[in-house]
């Protein structure tokens, strides 16, 4: 979220009964770096009270007892003025009317019509209300150049119905956040990035694979999307979740188990991509023969004959001309040099090697390694979060794709 980093966010909380999930949205800015400001309307202070979020925040919240105030300021053209974002969320059917319609008789609605900030705004109701037509025609009247809309999703209402109107999880409102205050230097660019372990199976309940759990994939791909890529995912078996699409054909995604199946699912991916991230972890040897049947634990070989699995760079190499080819090298020993060696072998533009064991590499631990390029010296990388590897490694990704005003030196 590093488009976040010491914006400050104004967070508009309104009327609805998910207001009290704005609290965890508030709590992932400040995570993220941001200053958050809350405003709430006299409705959303029936639900929640704004103590919740000065306690959240550790800024004074805005009500609209405040609109009018003799402090000696304009309090909505102050806020509005400090504001590099101003996100609503939960937007509530008539907050929308009011947005829509230019009506600036509360806190909230003043403060957007003062402000010049983008919008994003989280609509939450019954879905009968967001379906209306009403509703619809207030969607359309918002200006596209300012406004930006993040649907509801659909399941189990308060109301007990089921439907869309759902507030979304937090953590997608955030990257919503990011990648509408951020930069979208990656627009019109198709990246697709391979995640996660493989499995072999030796039999129906028994198979080799590693403990890659695919985060590291699965956050460039997050990434990639939040910068205005469109990604193909081809993610192993994990318990990760991938990244929510942002629209049709911002993130696709391909599930697969066996390394077969990634080879074949990635070659299936690349027609049109721009670049290839390999940040999977496939298994190197599979069991010669499956077994049909479970092995009894009195039948099961002392020795276990294995194979080769595909390589999958060796194999897609003649369909990779033109793109800009990223790897990854999971290393014990000998970090910089292994990671250097299998750079030239598997012909790669760029490579990640990182030390793996102990408390290092897998899972949500911190990344660091080095960042290897044919023409560049190696670029020593600090341990990190792997949100912000996932970022560091797209900006030097940018750099040789033409459709970002790089080179593919």
């Amino acid at each position: 979220m590093r488009a976040l980093q010491d914006r400050t966010i104004l967070l508009g909380i309104t009327g609805g009964i998910a207001a009290y999930k704005a609290g965890y949205v508030a709590r992932g800015l400040r995570k993220a770096g941001a200053n958050v400001r809350v405003v709430m309307t006299d409705a959303a202070t029936k639900f929640v009270g704004p103590v919740t979020f000065e306690a959240l925040t550790e800024n004074p919240v805005g009500t609209d007892a405040d609109f009018f105030h003799t402090g000696g300021g304009v309090s909505h053209v102050e806020i509005a003025r400090a504001s590099d974002l101003i996100v609503i969320a939960p937007c509530t059917a008539t907050t929308l009317a009011r947005l829509a319609n230019g009506f600036a008789d509360n806190l909230l609605s003043a403060v957007v019509l003062a402000s010049r900030a983008p919008v994003l705004l989280v609509p939450s109701m019954h879905t009968q209300m967001w379906q209306s037509h009403a509703v619809q025609s207030n969607l359309a009247r918002l200006d596209p150049a300012r406004f930006r809309v993040m649907p509801p999703e659909a399941g189990d209402l308060a109301s007990g119905d089921v439907g869309p109107g759902r507030f979304p999880e937090p953590d997608d409102i955030l990257e919503r956040a990011a990648a509408t205050l951020g930069p979208r230097d990656l627009e019109g660019v198709t990246i697709v990035v391979t995640a996660g372990p493989t499995r072999e199976p030796m039999d129906p309940v028994r198979l080799i694979t590693n403990p890659s759990t695919g985060r590291m994939g699965i956050e460039i791909a997050r990434a990639a999307q939040v910068r205005g890529a469109r990604v193909r995912l081809v993610l192993g078996p994990t318990e990760v979740p991938p990244p929510r699409p942002f629209d049709a054909g911002s993130m696709a995604v391909s599930r697969v188990t066996t390394t077969d199946q990634m080879l074949e699912a990635t070659r299936a991916a690349l027609p049109g991509a721009n670049a290839l991230v390999m940040a999977a972890a496939p298994a190197d040897q599979r069991p010669a023969a499956v077994r049909p049947a479970k092995s009894r634990k009195r039948d099961l070989p002392t020795t276990l004959g294995l194979e080769a699995t595909p390589d999958i760079l060796a194999t897609l190499r003649p369909a990779l001309a033109g793109l800009v080819v990223m790897g990854f090298a999971a290393e014990t020993d000998d970090v910089e040099a292994s990671g250097r060696r299998k750079l030239e072998e598997k012909g790669l533009d760029l490579l990640f090697a990182n030390p793996v064991g102990g408390d290092q590499g897998f899972g949500d631990r911190p990344n660091e390694g080095f960042l290897i390029a044919r023409d560049r010296e190696t670029q020593v990388v600090m341990a990190r979060s792997k949100a912000d590897l996932a970022d560091l490694l797209l900006d030097r990704l940018a750099e040789r794709l033409p459709a970002c005003g790089g080179t593919t030196a």
